[in-house]
């Protein structure tokens, strides 16, 4: 009878825990995985219905670099490499050094070239040396420290020249721990990062054709900026490798770059920082005014960092304000702009005029009537002053001998 009792309360339990296992796991998978309506890109299925989308690792190695140009590591100089070879341990070596000859030396076979080689040929090369010694050998080479190396920026940036990358993460955060923010903007080997360390582009420079060049492999890339910022297309932040330059061409004219274009440009981090524009006119500090490129390059913006209008009218509020730029064509074109009505964006090395207050005709005739008087008065006046300096009695009234005294 305790027999059929505990049969009967073990199926039961049994029952009900396979009910909770499968409640449960319904439960997660409707929680965890995300949902999002059908489209003609995505392979998802519609909100509310879960289901577990099943990607297989070369679909997932697909997508994964459709991300990004990837590229392959050239070993180089100050490279620290590992060889290992599988059950052979006396031809395994770790802390090899790339020397500034691009040898490093390996037993048994002294210096080994591999300056300019990816890891893949370096493989190749050693398998080929250790056939001599072992049958079917399988070698295999990580790169424990990676070098760092130069990359060259040219053409329309803030500041051209070259910069270091360093790429080896255990160097890099020793680094950083000294002095925070330390090479912050250059600790990843990407395109954006090194214009955003060169200063920024210029505000005439072709951003959509700008080109990285190799010349260990006399590769040349051309990449779109637009196209990364505008059409989130990351393929075109490329990363950088030893012996890349790059070079930023120029506009035919520095207004070639449609509004639109300009504004995408202007609120990035690879563009300059700083928008200088002339602002001259009824203002208090006329000149050259460097604007926030990412914030406030805008018309008022520049008048308020002119000092605002004069403050003797600080009630003034113009209708009208000139900018003059030029053009695509190369020819300087002038824009009226009411300043409370449009706010609009300036472009470097734009002129902005605000003319002076406009006073009624009789206020001018009055002014003109001032300016021609009262010089005159003055001239009148010294004058009289120098005659009666000689002569004193000029002013004395003279008697009539010849009137007769009054009764």
């Amino acid at each position: 009878m305790y027999k059929k009792v505990l049969t009967t309360t073990l199926l039961a339990a049994s029952v009900s825990l396979f009910g909770l296992a499968c409640a449960t796991e319904k439960m997660i998978t409707t929680a965890t995985v995300p949902t999002t309506p059908k489209s003609s890109n995505s392979q998802m299925i519609a909100i509310g219905e879960p289901a577990v989308q099943k990607v297989d690792g070369a679909q997932l190695t697909a997508r994964i670099m459709a991300n990004y140009t990837g590229r392959k590591y050239r070993l180089g100089p100050n490279d620290v490499l590992a060889v290992s070879v599988y059950d052979s341990p006396e031809f395994s070596q770790q802390d090899l050094l790339v020397q500034p000859d691009g040898n490093m030396t390996l037993a048994p076979f002294g210096a080994v070239p591999v300056a300019g080689m990816t890891i893949e040929d370096l493989q190749s090369d050693l398998t080929e040396r250790l056939k001599y010694y072992l049958k079917n050998p399988l070698v295999t080479v990580k790169v424990q420290h990676t070098k760092p190396f130069q990359v060259y920026v040219t053409g329309e940036v803030m500041h051209p020249g070259s910069y270091e990358m360093v790429t080896d993460m255990l160097r890099m955060q020793m680094v950083t721990n000294i002095a925070d923010g330390v090479l912050i903007e250059r600790k990843l080997p990407l395109l954006t990062n090194i214009l955003v360390a060169s200063g920024g582009l210029k505000y005439d420079a072709d951003v959509e054709h700008v080109k990285v060049h190799n010349r260990f492999d006399d590769s040349t890339y051309v990449v779109n900026l637009l196209d990364l910022l505008q059409g989130n297309n990351t393929t075109q932040d490329m990363f950088m490798i030893a012996g890349d330059s790059i070079e930023v061409p120029k506009l035919p004219t520095p207004y070639a770059l449609s509004e639109d274009k300009y504004k995408a440009m202007l609120g990035s981090s690879v563009f300059q920082k700083e928008i200088p524009v002339r602002v001259f006119g009824y203002v208090n500090k006329p000149g050259v005014i460097m604007l926030d490129g990412a914030q406030s390059a805008n018309l008022n913006s520049a008048i308020m960092n002119a000092g605002g209008y004069l403050a003797s009218e600080a009630s003034y509020s113009p209708t009208r304000v000139f900018v003059s730029r030029v053009d695509g064509n190369g020819h300087l074109a002038t824009r009226e702009v009411d300043p409370r009505h449009e706010d609009m964006i300036l472009r470097p090395n734009d002129v902005v005029y605000v003319p002076n207050k406009i006073t009624p005709r009789i206020g001018h005739a009055f002014d003109y009537l001032a300016r021609v008087v009262i010089p005159l008065g003055a001239i009148a006046t010294g004058a009289n002053s120098w005659a009666l300096l000689f002569n004193p009695t000029r002013y004395t009234v003279q008697s009539n001998s010849n009137s007769q005294p009054r009764p």
